[in-house]
């Protein structure tokens, strides 16, 4: 984690946004400059700042708020560049959009192409597009438009809630890399409501990854030959959630037997349904009856599941 900078000198708002507790002029610092005829202060992007939050995520704020304050900077300051003019320098503008790309692979937003790394190969971009001469300076606002505006929105959901299943930290505290986990859930948030049918089988591997994982740090050994309901079936029995293992003299001990039965099912109706509607099998016919709506159904599925087995691994790891 880093420190926000606490005794540079600030200067008024850069422009009039704020996300969170990230106000726009955060990114960046006043330097008084003094000479013989005075003193002068000379406003400047904070480049060490974000060094700092591409090595690491900021201590007193989330990387969420940082991503969408920096969205919105990098948005307005190529804008700038490409209509009236930005006051970055282009190897500014290069480390703005690198550290934009960094933070948004934080929360899981990966894979974010632009076409141009700073504002000379932005030039170089708009005008490959058709984007100059007459009319130029609103092609060009189009054109960032058409870029910037998936990642807003992909923010905003992210801040709303999302469209797509979370795992908390705390339970991905319970594995020493969760990179897979957060990959499958990258991949779902991204194709939902756009291709259900890779929705639904990004959530059985989001399942598979996690049994696996849970198998791993359980000393569990597991086989090519293991399908995903036989990897399930032996996650629970390792955490103990099988519903055999229910001691008779348990409180409730029916009903909880009754869920583990249920959530057991889970691995066998996640497999069945990829199977059935999946894009990793060659399909005779496209399954066109799958929607956003079964895909959500699949998905929850699989958050209930990875969520309760990751809170039962940390649980058992305190």
């Amino acid at each position: 984690m880093i420190e926000s900078p606490s005794e540079r000198l600030r200067g008024p708002p850069h422009v009039g946004w704020n996300h969170g507790s990230v106000d726009s002029d955060e990114f960046f610092t006043t330097v008084k400059e003094t000479s013989p005829w005075g003193t002068s202060e000379t406003t400047r992007l904070h480049t060490e700042l974000l060094d700092q939050l591409t090595v690491a995520q900021s201590s007193n704020w989330s990387d969420l708020e940082v991503a969408r304050a920096l969205a919105e900077l990098t948005h307005d300051e190529y804008q700038k560049y490409g209509t009236r003019g930005s006051e970055l320098d282009n190897a500014e503008s290069r480390k703005l959009l690198a550290t934009l790309k960094t933070v948004l692979a934080r929360i899981g937003i990966r894979h974010v192409e632009f076409g141009f790394r700073d504002f000379e190969s932005f030039r170089s971009f708009w005008i490959r597009k058709g984007a100059s001469g007459d009319g130029g300076w609103q092609a060009r606002r189009d054109l960032l438009t058409e870029l910037f505006t998936p990642i807003h929105d992909r923010l905003e959901a992210v801040a709303g809630g999302g469209a797509g299943p979370k795992v908390t930290e705390e339970a991905l505290s319970a594995l020493d890399d969760p990179g897979a986990i957060r990959d499958h859930l990258d991949r779902i948030e991204r194709n939902l409501n756009d291709d259900p049918r890779l929705a639904v089988g990004s959530a059985k591997e989001l399942v598979e990854s996690t049994a696996k994982l849970v198998l791993k740090r359980s000393g569990v050994e597991y086989g090519k030959s293991d399908d995903l309901p036989s990897l399930v079936a032996k996650a629970h029995t390792a955490l103990g959630m099988n519903a055999k293992q229910v001691d008779d003299n348990a409180e409730n001990a029916v009903g909880i037997r009754t869920l583990l039965g249920a959530v057991s099912r889970i691995g066998v109706g996640m497999a069945e349904l990829r199977n059935q509607v999946g894009t990793g099998h060659g399909q005779a016919e496209v399954p066109t009856w799958v929607t956003p709506r079964h895909a959500r159904l699949a998905v929850g599925s699989a958050h209930v599941w990875c969520q309760f087995v990751l809170e039962t691994l940390e649980q058992r790891s305190l």
